[in-house]
């Protein structure tokens, strides 16, 4: 199964979303594909072996829309019909540089932007000149010093082969020249989206646009050149052609604002692809060059010296300083790093010069992988955004019938029922409303309100160093009551110390079985085995050979040294293996349990001779997050593989709720399940850890949050990564997820109301009543600025205190 991710070029319409959905899903092999209206992105998942990519790029096609285009290096872009003859003509848009498809797809938009902000300008001008023959218009009529237009320009009259007279007003006929390049080169890319749509036998928010303008235009041209055909309807005939240019006008403007504000709204991943280094310094045959980052492989050793970004990962072989690693963990505190500490790709060197061995580079870097998080997450879909959706993907065709179905209306029963007074023209009041009805409905809001909401969280978040990876993870976190944390390396530090050793009473050589203790366990990697093998390094004790070693999950470990068989575990281990129990190191044990260390017991053939007490320092933000979230009214609950005693003493110093003790690696997902049959329905349960046998239990809970200190299979298995480790970032993923929530209700509040309010508006509902009709130029700033306003508003997410 292969993932990918193209960038979309020029879309502007919520409709075409759904479009080519329907028409990629109906090939074979496509297990998901989800082209995102607000981030311009299609995430497509699908099966190399039943379908190729140019099989993709005709389905694309066949949308009529848009086209999968590929440049000149290979790089795949999803690029509307406009764009791919653009692309074509201009090899300057092709990328030169190693920036792939993100400064490929960046060349691309900006563009498409400055082409826009040109057509804006020339169409703005335009407009000004529509809306002082409107201004002169409207002053004529009230103002009796001030002619009449259509007075001082007169007439132009002709004599056709039929014998009839055609009188054509030279007012009519100005505004028909100034307003049709207006309308066909300024709205060309509407037009030409709306028929590409059409020749597939599908609509989208073009569609509606280019029937309303052209439906004004068309009406007004028969009225400019045949004029004698309304000669038997009651009322003079007049021209809107000022209809068809504001509300080209204004739908280009209201595009390019929301260009520019979608612009704004990914800034984050902006941010994060600028802090990318380009050059790096790498020890090449004993000399320091000056190399392109691409150059640089794994097991390079490279030069950083104060004020210098760290190229890419790797481990410190030479040198001290201090790092900024804010702009990756969002902490703001600098990190001093020694000789073999790792160091991330981005971050800057504070002081000292330091050399290091690259670890990973390119797509394997930190930064990298953090990026493709938060690409992936912006480009999935939210469960809330489903309904708009199924709205927006039948919306155009509904709003096509609405129209058609107000213009028979009013035309058939408007001045029979009286609605319409005798001297209004009948067939042009009825072209104004359903001009209206097609202007003023928008499904971009509905279709923008969920992807810029999440766009901006998930990106204000991975500055923050939290890594949501999908926008069900960020809709579901405002959700959660129960919080389930792993105690080691979660609420912990995950270095437990051996703080005392105590052997029987009848040992005489105390060292002698610390060596014993320190052979076995350097042979596991579990960390009380860890702390054991450097306790006894310090003590110097002296390794000896171990035979039948065998690490028994859960428990401990066993072997064989000097002809001796050692057990090392803990209490389950003891009873399992019979261990006779010896009553003065059990008596010590509680004691120490009871003041909340670990205890590890050690046997050599069946007889307990000594124990280790074994205490893991608890984070100094663990007490305040577990009250932080009391105070949201979350339930918090420790599950842990110690000792019951020592788990609950653990509990009550930071006053966790319940307490799960004594549980195997391999039973850690299982008691999250139960947790989520024993909890009231709807219920969410989040789990927190960093280990591997953390894995399974990260992905049996609603969302999962692992620690990025952690492992890469329990980071693998989160839905969310902490990318420090720091549980304060537990508290501000839900408060930006009630953030992110609140927003997107608004927004969809906002896009659902003012289509239910606006289309029957706009379709004449008021007017019987209380004489009130909205002009098609009123639609067209309504629409175009409802999209602006639900981006608008997306974008206070970057403020929001959290």
């Amino acid at each position: 199964m292969k993932k990918e991710i193209y960038p979309i070029i020029g879309m502007h319409c919520a409709s075409c979303k759904a479009l080519i959905e329907k028409m990629v899903k109906k090939l074979p092999g496509i297990h998901e594909v989800n082209v995102n209206f607000g981030t311009e992105k299609m995430t497509i998942e699908y099966d190399e072996n039943k379908v190729n990519l140019n099989e993709i790029v005709r389905a694309v096609a066949s949308a009529g829309t848009y086209q999968l285009i590929t440049n000149s290096m290979s790089q795949t872009v999803l690029v509307s019909p406009g764009k791919v003859q653009e692309m074509q003509d201009n090899p300057e848009m092709e990328m030169s540089d190693h920036g792939g498809h993100h400064d490929h797809a960046a060349m691309l938009k900006a563009a498409e932007y400055k082409k826009l902000k040109n057509t804006v300008t020339w169409v703005g001008f335009g407009a000004v000149i529509f809306f002082v023959m409107m201004l002169w218009m409207i002053l004529s009529q009230n103002l009796t010093i001030l002619p009449m237009p259509k007075e001082i320009f007169g007439e132009l009259i002709l004599n056709t082969s039929r014998g009839e007279i055609i009188s054509i007003s030279f007012w009519f006929l100005i505004q028909f020249l100034l307003a049709t390049p207006i309308l066909f080169i300024g709205g060309k890319q509407i037009f030409l989206s709306a028929w590409q749509a059409s020749k597939v036998r599908a609509a989208n928010m073009d569609t509606l646009i280019a029937m309303g303008t052209f439906t004004a235009w068309g009406f007004s041209t028969v009225v400019t050149f045949y004029p004698q055909i309304f000669s038997s309807v009651t009322g003079e005939a007049e021209v809107f052609y000022e209809a068809a240019v504001f509300i080209i006008f204004f739908i280009i403007l209201g595009r390019l604002l929301e260009a520019k504000a979608k612009g704004q709204a990914n800034d984050a991943i902006n941010k994060l692809l600028h802090l990318q280094v380009k050059e790096a310094i790498v020890i090449r045959n004993g000399e320091e060059i000056k190399l392109p980052i691409d150059q640089v492989v794994v097991g390079d050793i490279l030069v950083v010296k104060p004020g210098q970004k760290i190229p890419v990962d790797g481990i410190i072989t030479e040198g001290d300083s201090t790092l900024d690693e804010s702009m990756v963990t969002g902490e703001s505190l600098p990190v001093e790093k020694n000789p073999g500490d790792f160091v991330i790709g981005s971050t800057i060197n504070k002081f000292g010069s330091i050399k290091f061995q690259a670890q990973k580079v390119g797509a394997e870097t930190m930064l990298s992988q953090i990026i493709k998080m938060v690409e992936e997450a912006q480009g999935s879909q939210a469960p809330i955004q489903k309904l708009a959706d199924k709205i927006s993907g039948v919306f155009v065709p509904v709003v096509v019938t609405i129209a058609v179905f107000t213009f028979s209306f009013w035309i058939i029963l408007g001045q029979s029922l009286g609605l319409i007074p005798t001297e209004v023209n009948n067939i042009q009041f009825s072209t104004f409303v359903a001009t209206t009805v097609l202007i003023i409905a928008c499904p971009c809001a509905l279709g923008l309100a969920t992807p810029t909401a999440v766009m901006v969280g998930t990106g204000r978040a991975a500055l923050r160093g939290i890594l949501i990876k999908n926008a069900e993870s960020l809709e579901i976190a405002h959700k959660i009551n129960t919080i389930v944390f792993d105690k080691t390396g979660t609420l912990t530090a995950g270095k437990p110390q051996v703080v005392d050793f105590i052997t029987d009473k009848e040992i005489k050589d105390q060292k002698q079985i610390l060596s014993l203790a320190v052979s076995l366990e350097a042979k596991s990697e579990h960390p009380l085995s860890e702390a054991i093998v450097v306790y006894g390094q310090t003590l110097e004790a002296q390794k000896k050979e171990v035979q039948k070693f065998k690490a028994l999950e859960g428990k401990g470990v066993e072997g064989v040294i000097d002809h001796k068989k050692i057990y090392i575990g803990n209490t389950k281990l003891m009873e399992e293996q019979k261990i006779t129990s010896n009553i003065a190191l059990r008596e010590k044990a509680d004691e120490l349990i009871n003041s909340g260390s670990t205890v590890v017991y050690m046997a050599i053939d069946r007889k307990e001779i000594a124990i280790f007490s074994i205490a893991d320092t608890i984070k100094e933000d663990a007490k305040k997050t577990i009250a932080v979230l009391h105070e949201l009214g979350i339930q918090v609950v420790m599950l842990t593989g110690d000792h019951q005693k020592t788990a609950a003493t653990i509990a009550k110093s930071l006053n966790i709720d319940h307490v799960i003790a004594e549980v195997l690696p391999t039973e850690k997902a299982s008691q999250i399940k139960n947790l989520q049959t024993k909890l009231p329905k709807g219920s969410k349960i989040a789990m927190i850890g960093d280990g591997i046998n953390d894995a399974p239990a990260l992905a049996q809970a609603d969302i999962g949050i692992a620690m990025g200190t952690g492992t890469d299979v329990a980071i693998e298995s989160g839905d969310i990564v902490l990318v420090k480790g720091t549980l304060d970032k537990v508290i501000e993923t839900i408060k930006l997820s009630k953030a992110t929530m609140v927003i997107i209700k608004q927004n969809l509040i906002w896009a659902f109301a003012y289509n239910v309010l606006g289309i029957p508006l706009a379709a004449g509902l008021l007017y019987p009543l209380l004489n009130i009709l909205l002009s098609p130029i009123i639609a067209s700033v309504a629409m175009a600025f409802s999209s602006v306003s639900v981006v608008s508003n997306s974008l206070r997410l970057k403020k929001v205190k959290i």
